[in-house]
């Protein structure tokens, strides 16, 4: 959704999208501002340190406030703990491991959207000021 031309047809979509499967207010912000949080990448709109004021500027909910402790199963817990995670971390291994970190519902954290690590990492991916590296996998698991 974050690749609309203009936050408000961001908005739109996503809001469309989200009505679907998660029609409540809570659940149609926070899909909307996963949504924008890559649309803010995709077109360089500011450094990722001011990510939460910008999606605070388009959607309700405290965005800008550090998640911290464990995710539990409410989409807006998810979201900010991505948003979190991509402000605090420069490169793509290190925001695997910090939506991990948080425990709980982290799967939705680090996979938010359509497939794998979606709205966290896609939106990571996306950030200039993110280093696109893979995590090590150890030998010793």
């Amino acid at each position: 959704m974050g690749i609309y031309h203009t936050p408000e047809k961001v908005i739109e979509a996503a809001t469309i999208q989200a009505a679907i499967t998660h029609n409540t207010p809570d659940g149609i912000n926070a899909a909307v501002a996963a949504a924008l949080m890559s649309h803010y990448f995709i077109y360089r709109l500011g450094p990722k340190r001011k990510l939460g004021k910008f999606l605070e500027a388009y959607v309700s909910g405290q965005w800008s406030k550090a998640w911290q402790g464990e995710v539990k199963s409410k989409g807006w817990m998810s979201v900010r703990a991505a948003i979190t995670a991509v402000m605090r971390n420069d490169s793509m291994s290190q925001l695997l491991q910090h939506c991990i970190a948080f425990s709980g519902d982290v799967d939705t954290v680090a996979a938010m959207s359509t497939t794998g690590y979606a709205y966290t990492l896609a939106a990571g991916s996306c950030s200039e000021e993110i280093t696109k590296t893979s995590p090590t996998i150890s030998s010793q698991v």
